[in-house]
């Protein structure tokens, strides 16, 4: 068997924890994850998603604040793992990702050395991107820059939204993870350096502008931009009518223009049978809204509750 520590903390990360748990020639000696924090009204201490499935299965669990921390070192090296794999967490340093001989492996959501960074999925999803991936690679000094190792490719549905594609993205990581693993340890892996990343696009963090549709330019970009924030955060447009306010919008249906072009206006249309995002690139079909102080709800529900009627510019104001 080969022996691992797994890195992680969202519910990612859970999916392909849980695949290395089960698999019978893999043994998870610990789980390191953030430390449980407080939140809420009452500050009550909540775990990550990763420290409940670890606790779960009563994994040795290992919480640092530090990474550096004497005591955390001390503690991974008595783990005597022959590699480290991580999944969706903070940056290692050298005194960590060096330790196990067999290096650490990292599954990477994009097909390396396109979309380097903290959010390639949503980035692939605002690029309306056909196709996307995952990468198995080795950690090094430089971020997601390590000799690839294996990768998987997805087809990508012009309507699919980040929720979707981030499901069958995990369970397609957790596989690749396995599938590594099991190479790493029959020694039937070829690292190879990453290609040039001169034409590459980055995946940066996501600011609150990301979601904002009014700063997009076409409506293809603004299709893929709902898209990429469904079901979180949820792309925004100011709310007509209420300064400051802004409400969301949810399950965007393409349907492209035969003569479509870049640049023009983009509007919004709410009528008494739908709300419409329409360009000369093609119209964006919305089906559910969130109004500030609202709770989600489906935009038949949303016709019904609210006389809001018209034709709309992405800055909430009326056209006619």
């Amino acid at each position: 068997m080969i022996r691992t520590v797994f890195f992680g903390t969202p519910d990612f990360a859970v999916t392909c924890l849980e695949a290395l748990h089960c698999d019978s020639e893999i043994d998870v000696v610990a789980v390191v994850t953030a430390p449980d924090k407080p939140s809420g009204r009452g500050q009550q201490l909540h775990s990550s998603a990763v420290a409940q499935f670890a606790r779960s299965q009563g994994l040795p669990l290992l919480q640092p604040e530090r990474l550096r921390d004497p005591e955390f070192l001390e503690a991974l090296q008595g783990c005597a793992a022959d590699v480290f794999t991580v999944v969706a967490f903070r940056m290692l340093p050298e005194v960590v990702w060096a330790m196990p001989p067999k290096g650490s492996l990292n599954i990477h959501g994009s097909l390396l050395p396109d979309l380097r960074g903290a959010a390639p999925i949503q980035w692939s999803l605002a690029h309306g991107d056909a196709a996307t991936g995952l990468t198995a690679f080795s950690l090094n000094h430089e971020i997601d820059e390590g000799p690839l190792l294996d990768s998987v490719t997805l087809q990508v549905d012009v309507n699919e939204p980040l929720g979707s594609l981030y499901a069958r993205m995990a369970l397609e990581g957790a596989a690749l993870a396995v599938r590594t693993l099991h190479q790493l340890e029959r020694g039937t892996l070829t690292p190879r350096a990453q290609g040039s990343a001169e034409k590459a696009r980055m995946a940066p963090k996501l600011t609150a502008e990301f979601a904002q549709l009014e700063r997009l330019l076409d409506g293809w970009s603004v299709h893929n931009r709902i898209r990429a924030c469904d079901p979180f955060p949820g792309a925004s447009i100011p709310a007509p009518g209420e300064p400051g306010q802004r409400f969301k919008v949810f399950g965007a249906t393409w349907t492209p223009s035969t003569s479509a072009k870049d640049g023009d206006e983009i509007h919004y249309v709410i009528d008494n049978e739908s709300f419409k995002i329409i360009s000369t690139q093609g119209i964006s079909e919305i089906s559910a809204v969130q109004w500030p102080g609202k709770r989600r709800m489906t935009v038949g529900d949303f016709l019904r509750g609210s006389r809001l009627r018209g034709r709309f510019t992405l800055s909430g104001q009326k056209i006619d």
